[in-house]
């Protein structure tokens, strides 16, 4: 509590330097029975605000940065900074037409010039943003024959293109602010200069960030003229706070809250509830003792999904998964659900070597909802069948900062993971499960490798039939499913808020992306 208390004065300061500039009224909206700034509990806040390094956040980013193309509010490819967009019959050649009335938000126009420099900082091999090479891996040049129109060639036919091409990873960036700023772009307010519908004009890392209303957006001005989001890692805080009227929306809500809000015990409060792309998974790691597929697939068979999903998740709506990616994604096929067999298990671990059990390290972390909870069910139901498990509970930091490493600097056998994410299945598989060159977990978290596997993904990568891509990626989840395993995949996750009766206007997309700019919240 007394986190929740330094943390709303911390927005009570904010609140009183954004209303120095005089206008009380929503940017879009005068009417005086709305407040002009909503203010918004999160649970962790960014490590960058540069899309090139900060490519799974898909909240923040997108109110900052336009991309050529866009995944809508329905979860649907649209327009952003293009009008139209077309591909040659070579099937490589994609045209672009730009916007003509872009803005920055420092006021300069958005050109081709603009896209071409976002790209070529992307395509650079010689620069760190290669950790988002899944991104452009594809692209073999990126030009602009004049200033609307840009023209982005790939090295062969992408049946992935539009949606790589609308993930946030692609941000367009000022040609300007790229050179002024190099590797500090993103860091600091003053470095962030985007044309989405809100700017960043604060931001104490760690403690929250303030956006204003950028009111020359190019998809017109947006309702609400200040939005605060406040960081409360603690949970039940975070409900507190929204119960209490201390903030207008909240994310991420423990299970009981959703029961106790949905049920009307507490006046004033609703919840948002609606499918995401995202899943829990407890990945394995393929570089240690787990390299033994039957030894995976033994854990896989001795864990109960639908007890653990029923038990933790069933109040909130969440599901157990019935395959490595949700019925959101483009190309999704249902492999069902790998029922509890523990006979099964022990007779692995026995074939394996195993037959007296042994022992693995387990990471968690409160990050995901219910993640340290979930471990310790899994725990007891391993134990069944003989084998121990030690859990070490992480903070957030530590749980980021054991990604690009070795397996020699990685110490645990099986992690808590969100998996998913992408809203086409070539990108949810490729990035995290295709074999990654370099020995480093930079994407592939768990240095999982199947040469089958990797096969099945580079042709799906090229097929632009979308049936025939279908089949494709289905052979290839049926492998990482269960026939050689790259974790415990455990249920579809939904996007949870807490949201304050006098909130109006609020969505999130699957990707968990939110139509911010078109948000109220009545006095």
């Amino acid at each position: 509590m007394n986190k929740l208390l330094k943390s709303l004065g911390a927005v009570m300061l904010a609140l009183s330097l954004t209303a120095c500039g005089g206008n009380d009224t929503p940017s879009d909206n005068n009417d005086s029975e709305y407040k002009d700034t909503i203010l918004w509990g999160i649970s962790n806040d960014q490590d960058s605000l540069d899309p090139a390094t900060n490519v799974s956040n898909n909240v923040v980013l997108p109110q900052i940065y336009s991309t050529l193309i866009k995944i809508d509010q329905n979860g649907a490819i649209a327009p952003d900074l293009a009008t139209e967009w077309s591909v040659g019959e070579d099937g490589l050649t994609w045209t672009f037409n730009l916007r003509e009335d872009v803005k920055f938000q420092n006021g300069k126009q958005l050109t081709s010039a603009d896209v071409v420099a976002t790209f070529d900082r992307l395509l650079n091999e010689d620069d760190p943003y290669r950790y988002t090479s899944e991104y452009t891996s594809f692209v073999e040049s990126v030009t602009a024959p004049d200033e609307y129109t840009v023209v982005v060639k790939t090295k062969t036919p992408y049946g992935a293109f539009e949606a790589k091409m609308a993930s946030v990873a692609t941000g367009i960036l000022d040609s300007d602010y790229i050179e002024q700023y190099g590797h500090d772009l993103g860091k600091t307010p003053e470095s962030v200069n985007g044309s989405g519908p809100y700017k960043v004009t604060d931001w104490s890392m760690g403690e929250q960030m303030v956006f204003e209303a950028f009111d020359d957006y190019f998809g017109g001005k947006p309702k609400t003229k200040n939005i605060i989001m406040q960081v409360i890692p603690e949970q039940n805080s975070r409900a507190i706070a929204v119960e209490t009227g201390q903030m207008d929306i909240v994310s991420g809500l423990a299970p009981d809250d959703v029961v106790r809000f949905n049920n009307g015990e507490v006046d004033g409060v609703t919840v948002s509830m609606n499918a995401s792309n995202g899943m829990h998974l407890f990945q394995f790691n393929c570089a240690g003792v787990l390299q033994d597929v039957k030894l995976r697939q033994a854990i896989s068979y001795g864990i109960d999904r639908q007890t653990i999903v029923d038990t933790l998740y069933a109040a909130i709506g969440e599901t157990p998964a019935l395959a490595p990616v949700t019925p959101n994604v483009v190309g999704y096929s249902e492999l069902g659900m790998i029922e509890y067999d523990p006979e099964r298990a022990k007779e692995l671990l026995k074939e394996a070597g195993y037959e007296d059990g042994l022992t693995i390290n387990v990471m968690t972390t409160a990050v995901y909802n219910k993640g340290i909870e979930m471990a310790e069910i899994i725990s007891e139901q391993l134990k069944q069948i003989g084998i121990t498990v030690n859990i070490e509970t992480v903070e957030k930091a530590v749980f980021t900062a054991s990604w690009g490493v070795t397996p020699d600097q990685f110490k645990w056998d099986m992690f808590i993971m969100g998996a998913g994410g992408s809203s086409d299945v070539g990108n949810a598989l490729t990035r995290v499960w295709h074999t990654e060159e370099g020995g480093k977990n930079v994407n592939n978290y768990g240095w999982y490798s199947n040469k089958e596997v990797d096969a099945l993904l580079d042709e799906g990568a090229v097929t632009t039939d979308s049936e025939a891509r279908k089949e494709i990626y289905k052979k290839a989840m049926q492998i990482i499913w269960e026939d050689d395993p790259v974790g415990v995949f455990m249920n579809y996750r939904n996007n949870i808020y807490g949201l304050s009766t006098k909130v109006e206007g609020f969505h999130v997309n699957p990707g968990n992306t939110p139509d911010m700019m078109n948000f109220t919240c009545k006095k």
